[in-house]
């Protein structure tokens, strides 16, 4: 295995200094970095195989629709796919679940007014607000799946909350605030067990976990391509092949069409039936390096160690509520939300940002589970494998300083 400097070294970012400091990036679970080959793959496509895809016979046109088909062909090895046709590219998680919740809206026989959708408390924003839309549309009604005070969903309700008109549930494979991994087979099982369909938000999940989707149980997996050191702008929508095939098109135009008549039009098979218009011609071949970087780092040794040092480190400052205690560090990824009483999550950050360090404040897109918590918002910061005990250290150390400069 390389070492920690030789992965560091193909990640151009980390070698920059922020006020004349050396970049301490901890803000990962928002966007990670890109190493030097996803970097080359984006440039070689944007300045030699800019073409549009599927529909010419030129060479340029043929090479980009053969980088393009092998991203996808990558993908589905990498989630454990039945077939690349499983596999639909999309700009990110957040219109992976748009799309869901529009299509599954538009299904025939699907979903009929009083039907339930169940998310859980500790959703991100774009696994609540596409269900709230489509709930407003067919005059559904959602269901929150709650957490206990350390951040478990509380499985036991899940059976409390099910009745014969639940259709769908959804839920984080990892929150994005707590770093807690959730237990999604067991909660497929239930749902299977209801004819209930499981969409899992795997943003946060599909770098961490290893992820085989059927072993998992889902019948959905979204992930975005961002967070898995891939280009912004792309991202993967995963489903059961029958069950793509009987949902009706997202969007219409370019690509994702069979026949166009006044008369009426057919549509593409999967997956171009939901890939209309211009695809990320450039980013989505930066997906296979970026999953080789996935399988290379998922078991770097030297994160487990910052995980738990953390952990321990973070325990021990007076006044500082860590968010997203499970009990078992194997059951967290390494992100660590929290607040510091007396201390403002924003003055933090902004002190931490003078030292080199980049940190989250906010609410993370949650707002939801802040209120559950109390709080107008927490700091996070997020680790990936390139980071290191140093500079772990060094945020715990400068932490430290930054909260005894607003006291």
């Amino acid at each position: 295995m390389s070492s920690i400097e030789e992965i560091r070294s193909e990640f151009p970012q980390l070698s920059q200094k922020v006020y004349n400091k050396p970049l301490v990036y901890l803000d990962n679970a928002a966007t990670a970095l890109r190493p030097r080959d996803v970097i080359a793959k984006w440039d070689d496509m944007s300045s030699r195989f800019s073409a549009n895809l599927h529909r010419a016979v030129h060479a340029v046109a043929e090479r980009a629709t053969e980088e393009f088909e092998d991203a996808r062909s990558a993908v589905a090895s990498f989630i454990g796919a039945d077939s690349p046709k499983e596999i639909v590219f999309t700009s990110g998680t957040t219109h992976g679940i748009n799309l869901l919740a529009y299509s599954l809206g538009e299904k025939k026989n699907f979903l009929g007014p009083g039907d339930e959708i169940i998310v859980s408390e500790a959703e991100h924003h774009s696994n609540i607000l596409p269900w709230q839309f489509l709930a407003e549309r067919k005059l559904l009604k959602i269901k929150v799946l709650p957490i206990d005070d350390n951040g478990l969903v509380k499985l036991e309700e899940l059976p409390r909350l099910i009745t014969e008109r639940t259709r769908i549930c959804s839920i984080a494979q990892v929150s994005n605030v707590l770093g807690i991994i959730n237990p999604v087979s067991e909660i497929a099982s239930l749902c299977h067990s209801h004819d209930i369909l499981l969409v899992v938000d795997g943003a946060q999940g599909i770098v961490h976990c290893k992820t085989d989707v059927k072993e998992l149980g889902a019948d959905f997996y979204v992930f975005s391509g961002h967070k898995i050191y891939a280009a912004p702008g792309t991202g993967v929508l995963w489903g059961k092949k029958q069950l793509l095939d009987s949902l009706p098109p997202y969007m219409g135009g370019g690509e994702m069409i069979s026949t166009v008549k006044f008369s009426g039009s057919t549509f593409a098979p999967v997956p171009y039936k939901f890939e209309a218009g211009t695809q990320n011609i450039a980013g989505v071949p930066t997906l296979v390096p970026a999953l080789g970087w996935v399988k290379k780092l998922r078991e770097y040794p030297e994160t487990e160690g910052v995980k738990r040092y953390m952990l321990d480190a973070l325990s021990q400052i007076p006044g500082l509520r860590l968010f997203g205690t499970p009990g078992k560090p194997e059951q967290k990824i390494p992100l660590f939300s929290f607040a510091v009483e007396g201390a403002h999550h924003e003055d933090l950050a902004l002190i931490l940002d003078k030292m080199g360090i980049a940190v989250r404040s906010g609410q993370m897109c949650a707002e939801p589970l802040m209120d559950r918590y109390g709080v107008t918002g927490m700091l996070r910061a997020s680790f990936a494998p390139y980071n290191t005990q140093e500079e772990a250290e060094y945020f715990i150390k400068s932490l430290q300083k930054a909260i005894k400069m607003l006291k």
